[in-house]
């Protein structure tokens, strides 16, 4: 897309008066998205390396504040069955899922990376879809904890990350996708659904934002223990 192309999109619309903010809510949750070796190792066939590195210390950065401020950490890992059945139609859109070799439930490559391996309080959700709602038990745990805001990370903006935050936004669940958190395949890719999610279904955050937002739920807490 043309700068001329960009901004015109842009104009139009701020003219339907798409993009308003959802803004921050009152009990929030980090979820981290399929943070895994298939995703983040150089050599695996569906690999995001390199770019996916930059997300590292910005996604553990925010858990470990979330963690400090009592704010739930929930990681999805998104599985395939040894035998290739739970894989459905993605056999037929993914080479690598055809050929059964990426995600495949117990291997290394299933596995969430080593640098943000999640801790004995955290929660992991098992998927088999793109969505983390789907057919999961996400959902029960976020109500159980009365949980209105996600601040989303991991991959990919416009595979499992952009159908978690539409199917949370289908639950009245506030979504803030942290930019420096998140990643696609190209940056093209990324930013188009960085756009999209941001005009109608998510608010687009920086990191320095989702940290300020923690901040102030560590220091009412202090306050309150008072």
């Amino acid at each position: 897309m043309s700068q001329t192309q960009a901004s015109q999109t842009i104009l139009t619309y701020a003219r339907e008066g798409l993009g308003q903010r959802i803004g921050f809510g009152k009990r929030p949750a980090v979820l981290v998205i399929d943070m895994q070796n298939d995703f983040c190792d150089p050599v695996s066939a569906t690999t995001l390396h390199p770019s996916i590195v930059s997300t590292y210390d910005p996604i553990a950065q925010l858990c470990d504040l979330a963690r400090c401020s009592s704010v739930p950490v929930i990681y999805t890992q998104g599985l395939v069955a040894a035998d290739g059945s739970s894989a459905s139609l993605w056999r037929l859109k993914m080479r690598n899922h055809g050929l059964r070799s990426v995600q495949i439930e117990g291997s290394r490559g299933a596995a969430i990376i080593d640098q943000l391996a999640p801790q004995p309080q955290d929660r992991v959700i098992r998927k088999w879809r793109p969505s983390a709602f789907f057919r999961t038990d996400l959902e029960i745990f976020l109500g159980v904890q009365g949980i209105d805001t996600l601040l989303v990370c991991g991959t990919s903006v416009s595979g499992c990350v952009r159908a978690t935050v539409t199917d949370a936004f289908m639950r009245d669940i506030r979504c803030m996708v942290v930019r420096e958190c998140v990643v696609d395949r190209t940056a093209e890719v990324m930013e188009a659904n960085l756009f999209d999610l941001d005009q109608k279904y998510a608010d687009v955050v920086s990191l320095a934002d989702g940290l300020a937002y923690l901040k102030t739920l560590g220091a009412s807490q202090d306050t309150n223990a008072r």
